[in-house]
């Protein structure tokens, strides 16, 4: 063997698998902590999403579009349960907060898959189980309601506010700013 030989010693290879198994037992923690805060932060997004396309729908239709809790196969609005089992966003002719199906019945706009397991994801009062935009923009609740979302990790500052206002506006802030003070 040629005395010149290039290449790492075992001695070489097992100090630099030491440092990086090092760096990595720092560096998992944050990992998942960034994970588990976009995890939050896409369902919340999806959510706000689903409710600016209520309202713009339901102006562009004129006729009232409601967002609800929806069933497993997102063909129907549920009571029970939370909003973590996932939402639809359906045209809903008659306002009654249900999908009626038949010729000339309701549409289907939006269907949302149910969110992770270690989501949980509840609202107050008036969004505990649906919202109706009108076409001039207004929904059915009374006043500012709240929706929080929290993972396995509670309500802390990971956990997420959505403040809903009677104009429909809905705006995220952190849950600890919502008045609320656990998760839904």
């Amino acid at each position: 063997m040629d005395k010149y030989s290039k290449g790492f010693t075992l001695l070489e290879l097992m100090v630099a698998v030491g440092i990086l198994g090092l760096t990595m037992l720092f560096a998992a923690p944050s990992f998942i902590d960034l994970v588990s805060n976009n995890r939050i932060s896409g369902a919340t997004n999806d959510y706000l999403s689903a409710l600016q396309l209520a309202k713009a729908e339901a102006a562009a239709r004129i006729n009232p579009v409601t967002i609800c809790k929806s069933n497993t196969d997102g063909s129907a609005c549920v009571g029970g349960g939370d909003w973590q089992q996932g939402w639809i966003v359906f045209s809903d002719l008659n306002g009654n907060a249900s999908v009626d199906g038949g010729v000339g019945g309701d549409t289907i706009l939006l269907i949302h898959a149910a969110l992770d397991d270690r989501i949980t994801f509840g609202g107050t009062g008036g969004v505990t189980s649906s919202i109706v935009y009108r076409p001039s923009g207004f929904t059915s609740i009374t006043g500012a309601e709240v929706l929080i979302m929290c993972d396995d990790r509670g309500f802390d500052v990971s956990a997420k506010g959505i403040l809903i206002t009677i104009t429909g506006r809905g705006s995220v802030m952190k849950a600890t700013e919502t008045g609320q003070d656990a998760c839904l």
